[in-house]
């Protein structure tokens, strides 16, 4: 492992350390407060931002996806 590296995994395993002192209503807070965000950052695309942003979604989730990885298995 590279030094950055090991710096990532090391920061990561504090916020695991972090996370669970966590109580269920911090999580519940944490989460309300990333649909605040999302809600947020929605509101601020054009119509048009929102369409590409479904279309790129059903392309890579919809149905041609998944029929494409069903061919693969």
């Amino acid at each position: 492992m590279t030094e950055r590296e090991i710096n990532e995994r090391d920061s990561l395993e504090n916020e695991v350390r972090l996370a669970e002192r966590l109580t269920d209503a911090d999580r519940i807070r944490i989460l309300r407060d990333l649909l605040r965000t999302v809600d947020a950052i929605r509101r601020s695309k054009s119509p048009e931002e929102l369409r590409r942003e479904e279309e790129v979604r059903w392309r890579l989730e919809g149905a041609p996806a998944r029929e494409r990885y069903a061919a693969l298995v």
